[in-house]
Formats: structure tokens, C-alpha cells, sequence
């Protein structure tokens, strides 16, 4: 039986396993943190459930659709109504281009990291979380794989990368393979350079709507400290009755400029920042929670197809280091990709 390794158990390592959960291979993911689905990521405070990564998600491919609407349950799919406008540095909102606005968004009741968890669970996928593999070894056609307390977890014919490309980078640099292939893979996954983000959530004690139909407004001229304002009662059973949460996510030169200022120092901006921006007075602030993303989403991309050098060696990689942007579909088509490369190499079914 072939054993495969996979590295994060983000929605592309996710995606990869359970296309593998058919075949006959051991497939164990190596997740850093206590949950799935990466920076699709959810959280709960206060009666409230909010989506504080990726906002949402649209179906825009088959592989895609077969996933959400055939192969795992759909009772806590949520359709988000309205939606993105945008706004300008000095504060002027307009309804968003139709096109851009086409199609159904989708969250899930329980928070979007719902997704990871269903492929889990479905799939039956092993995931060994809290445990964040510092180093790999290579020899006579098997990989080992080192933690941060120095656990050893052999025997493995593949092993799929998945994290942002600098932690990628980080490992592989760190690892005991060919150091000219090294070379060649980490000066590959270099071009693909994430922005840092802030993300805050302003839980308010009254009513707030936005503009229009809008769901979530947008900067078009990237000049504002507010890159991205949702509102997350669009999203069933998200919110309680009464209360109105909007997401802020700061602009990425913002979020440099602030990114070791005090959390009451960023909650203070950004309510001073949404404040001017609405054209309405804003209830008073009950709570608020902060996220701090190193690498919130990719500007830039790295090539898959320069990576294959990797396949040679059993050694794969998916990710949206590889898309240019932050596209839970995109980067779950990476893992489903890999997926198929996987059993393509190990000949298995």
C-alpha cells in the first residue's frame, strides 16, 4: 500500500486527499494549526459565527460543483444575497460591476472552514494536526518527515506541499534533497509573493445596512485603509437578531504600516475608518476581534509547471502559491490536480 504525506490541510491538501480517498494509498495530512481548511477560516464569539479569512466562495467549474452538491452534504450551504460594490479613497460608493457580481456567493451556517471540515469527515481523511513538519529527507526512494519536536514519520512514496510558497520555501531550504533541484524549486516559488492583512470584526449593537443591495463593498483604487467591508448577517445564522457584525478587512499597506500596533490600536482605526466610510452612524461597538494574516492572499504566482522537476522525486505541489490570488475554487481545482499527478505517479487507481 503506497503511503503519501501531505503538507497543510488547507482546502488544496484537503481537495488532493479526498480525490485519494478512493484509491488504495495511506494518505496522512500534516496540519500546523487545530483546524482545517487554512485561511477559509471561521470563528465563533458571542453568539456570532463569522467567516474572518475568505468571505465566500462561487461555483465556477464542474469538478467544483460535483464537490459541493453531490459529494458532500448541502444542508449548511448559505446563499449570501446582494452584492459587491465598491468605494474610492474619498469615500464614494457605487454599485459594482455586473459581470464581477454574477453568480451565486456561498458560505455555509456553520462558517466557511464547514468545507474542510465536511471533506474530512466525508472522506475520512487522517489528519495529524498541531504538528508543523520543519524538514524533509529523501533517500533511496522514500521520504521521511521531521516535526518541531523532532518526530519522525517515515516510509512515505510522495509527499504534496500545499502552505504559502515562503513556508515552502522555508522547508525545502531546511530539507535534505538535491541541492541544485532545491535551488530550482525554492527560486521558482519565489515569484509568488502573498500580502500581509488585518482582518477586523466589529460586532455593533443595533442595525446597519449597507448601501444598495450591497452585501460587501469594495476599494477600486486601493488607496483607502479599508480594502474590504462585508456584512456578515447576510449570512444565515451568523448573527443574532439585533445586532449588526461587519468585517473589515484593512488594506495590505495599511496592515504594514500597523502590523505590531496594539490590537486595541487596530480596532480603534478601523472603527474610525468604517465610521467615515458609511453614510450612516454607526451603533455602539459591543466587541471586536482582530486576525492578523502574514500571508492573507497572493498577488503573484509561481508555476506549476516549472515545479515538475519535483515529480521526479515523488515530491508534488498545489496551492494557490500557484494562482495569483485567494480563490477557494481555484485552489481547490490545485488539489485535485495534484490529486490526479498523485495517482498518476503511483499508478494506483
Amino acid at each position: 500500500m503506497p503511503k503519501i504525506a501531505i503538507i497543510g490541510a488547507g482546502l488544496s491538501g484537503l481537495a488532493a486527499a479526498f480525490q485519494l480517498a478512493e484509491t488504495e494509498a495511506e494518505v496522512v495530512l500534516f496540519e500546523k494549526s487545530k483546524g482545517f481548511s487554512g485561511r477559509a477560516a471561521s470563528r465563533t464569539k458571542n453568539g456570532c459565527r463569522y467567516d474572518y479569512g475568505a468571505n465566500y466562495f462561487k461555483v465556477n467549474c464542474n469538478d467544483v460543483a460535483a464537490l459541493l452538491f453531490r459529494d458532500l452534504p448541502t444542508e449548511g450551504l448559505c446563499r449570501i444575497m446582494g452584492d459587491v460594490w465598491t468605494f474610492t479613497a474619498d469615500g464614494t460608493i457605487e454599485p459594482g460591476d455586473p459581470k464581477l457580481n454574477a453568480g451565486a456567493k456561498w458560505s455555509y451556517k456553520g462558517g466557511i472552514s464547514s468545507l474542510g471540515k465536511l471533506l474530512v469527515e466525508v472522506g475520512n481523511l487522517q489528519v495529524t494536526r498541531e504538528t508543523t513538519i520543519t524538514k524533509l529527507e529523501y533517500e533511496d526512494g522514500s521520504w521521511t518527515l521531521i516535526d518541531e519536536k523532532l518526530n519522525s514519520h517515515s516510509g512515505f512514496e510522495a509527499v504534496l506541499l500545499t502552505p504559502p510558497a515562503p513556508q515552502t520555501i522555508a522547508l525545502l531550504n531546511e530539507s535534505e534533497i538535491d541541492e541544485d533541484l532545491v535551488a530550482h524549486l525554492t527560486g521558482e516559488l519565489a515569484q509568488s509573493r502573498y500580502h500581509s492583512q488585518f482582518c477586523v470584526a466589529l460586532n455593533l449593537a443595533g442595525t446597519v445596512t449597507l448601501p444598495g443591495n450591497a452585501y460587501a463593498l469594495i476599494n477600486s483604487d486601493r488607496e483607502h485603509a479599508v480594502a474590504w467591508l462585508s456584512h456578515e448577517n447576510q449570512k444565515a445564522e451568523h448573527v443574532p437578531a439585533g445586532e449588526t457584525l461587519l468585517i473589515a478587512q484593512m488594506a495590505p499597506a495599511w496592515t504594514q504600516d500597523h502590523y505590531h500596533d496594539p490590537q486595541e490600536d487596530i480596532i480603534a482605526a478601523a472603527r474610525e475608518a468604517v465610521k467615515k466610510l458609511l453614510p450612516t452612524e454607526l451603533p455602539p461597538l459591543q466587541w471586536a476581534d482582530t486576525q492578523r494574516w502574514r500571508y492573507a492572499h497572493p498577488y503573484s504566482a509561481a508555476s506549476l509547471e516549472a515545479m515538475k522537476p519535483g515529480a521526479e522525486l515523488g515530491l508534488f505541489f498545489a496551492g494557490d502559491a500557484f494562482i495569483g490570488k485567494g480563490r477557494i475554487p481555484r485552489a481547490i481545482e490545485t488539489g485535485f490536480a495534484a490529486g490526479k499527478h498523485l495517482r498518476q505517479y503511483l499508478a494506483i487507481g
